[in-house]
């Protein structure tokens, strides 16, 4: 078997993975959310003594909300903990000596 180092890592494409990644999480977490506040809000409103605001749609308002916020924020996120990442790796592989793996 052939043993190679990673001693570098581009920052660019781990940056991107990881803001795809996040943005993956994000879209399942925003899912999630949108079905917590659309069961919440038409629960809370369709209560006998509730006296706020006729709003049957604001389940439905949150629920959308979070399926397009939840996604660009895990990207962004990714996007920040890639280049940190990238930067801190890049700066400690040469004196650890980086990831050893092995190939076929």
């Amino acid at each position: 078997m052939e043993e190679k180092t990673i001693t570098r890592i581009p920052a660019m494409p781990l940056v991107l993975m990881l803001g795809t990644i996040g943005a993956v999480f994000g879209l399942i977490g925003g899912l999630i959310a949108a079905g917590f506040w659309s069961t919440i809000m038409s629960t809370i409103t369709s209560m006998p003594n509730y006296q706020g605001p006729s709003t049957p749609f604001l389940g439905v308002f949150f629920g959308i909300g979070a399926i397009i916020l939840f996604p660009i924020m895990g990207f962004i996120s990714g996007l920040i903990q890639g280049l940190i990442v990238a930067v801190v790796y890049n700066f400690l592989a040469p004196k650890i000596g980086g990831i050893k793996l092995q190939f076929d």
